[in-house]
């Protein structure tokens, strides 16, 4: 999406500049705070007069009539749009998304978890990751192995040639013999179906079932949007909470509420998410997001491909953003993920 203003180079660059001192401090920036960070030559009067044309314009807006301006969602359109080049992320940086996801995966879910944990921690925003699975396939059969203690391992084998594979706890250990014959039940009821028709044949089971292989059947129940909700799934996680005062945004209760809505809701960010799917780098602020939820926030995404998985990375966050930090970060974070081997993916 384009800003569509005519705008002059000069109050670009002047509203490049309100826009990274707001995102910085968090507060409405005056032609003063303009004039001292960048020790411009301009008095502060002609600072002023190009702060009121951009107002007119419909980039800024005074939230009181004797503060400084702050970015509208059309000033940061106009602002992202003029980005040109994407920083380099630093060393520490590099080197932390590395050691972090570096390595091959046997768990996709595992892995999904992880990038979106790591993107919080590194944003204080919301970190999403959606994989794009094939969707044709068909259940060949699933296993159940038990490990130490109440973990166990759940495998499915898909027609042709897949596997999907996650790691559980059981409600108990329990003799090889009842784990052999509750996966002979699951299997007679979901091997042959697709992986649109095996969660209904699951529940069916568990509608009819009794006794302990009922029981186990609720364990590999519980993991059927994972298993079986292909093509898509959605990993996000939030750790802002730790530091609000990086949040300031967080002490309006719409915000908090739309927030603890969209957290608790796994549909909202699915169905954002795969609205994106078309665009190599997507982003949409504040009132260009459809849903009325994300209207307070930006989402900036990223595609990303590896061998029979694709999908996209993501960063919910305040309209307030590190823009520029953000993309650096997917973009890093994409080619990282584009050297994985996932085994079962």
């Amino acid at each position: 999406m384009q800003a569509d203003v005519d705008i002059s180079s000069s109050e670009i660059k002047m509203l490049n500049y309100i826009v990274d001192l707001y995102i910085r401090a968090g507060k409405p920036v005056s032609s003063r705070m303009v004039k001292r960070h960048y020790r411009m030559g301009d008095s502060t009067a002609n600072i002023r007069k190009i702060l009121h044309a951009l107002e007119q314009r419909g980039l800024l807006f005074k939230p009181h009539i004797s503060a400084g301006r702050v970015p509208t969602d059309l000033g940061y359109r106009a602002y992202v749009d003029n980005i040109r080049t994407v920083n380099r992320l630093n060393r520490l940086a590099v080197d932390t998304i590395r050691l972090r996801i570096g390595q091959n995966w046997n768990d996709v879910k595992d892995l999904m978890g992880r990038t979106s944990r790591l993107l919080s921690e590194m944003t204080s925003y919301m970190g999403l990751i959606m994989g794009l699975f094939a969707s044709s396939s068909v259940v060949d059969k699933l296993r159940i192995v038990q490990l130490d203690g109440h973990r166990g391992l759940i495998l499915l084998s898909l027609s042709p040639d897949r596997e999907r594979r996650i790691y559980v706890e059981m409600p108990k250990r329990y003799p090889p013999r009842v784990i052999e014959k509750a996966v002979q039940i699951i299997n007679e009821r979901i091997a042959g179906y697709s992986l649109e028709e095996a969660p209904e044949r699951l529940a069916s089971f568990l509608r009819d079932g009794s006794g302990v292989e009922r029981e186990i059947a609720e364990v590999v129940s519980r993991e059927a949007d994972y298993l079986f909700d292909w093509p898509f799934n959605i990993s996000y996680c939030y750790m802002g909470f730790e530091d609000p005062a990086d949040q300031p945004e967080l002490s309006d209760p719409r915000i908090l509420r739309n927030l603890v809505k969209i957290m608790g809701e796994r549909h909202f960010m699915l169905n954002a998410m795969k609205r994106r799917l078309g665009d190599e780098v997507s982003i949409t602020i504040g009132s260009e997001n459809e849903m009325r939820e994300l209207n307070d926030f930006s989402l900036v995404t990223r595609k990303f491909h590896m061998s029979e998985y694709d999908g996209l990375l993501g960063i919910l966050g305040p309209t307030r953003m590190h823009y520029n930090r953000v993309l650096s970060l997917l973009v890093k974070m994409a080619e990282e993920l584009q050297r994985l081997q996932i085994k079962g993916a």
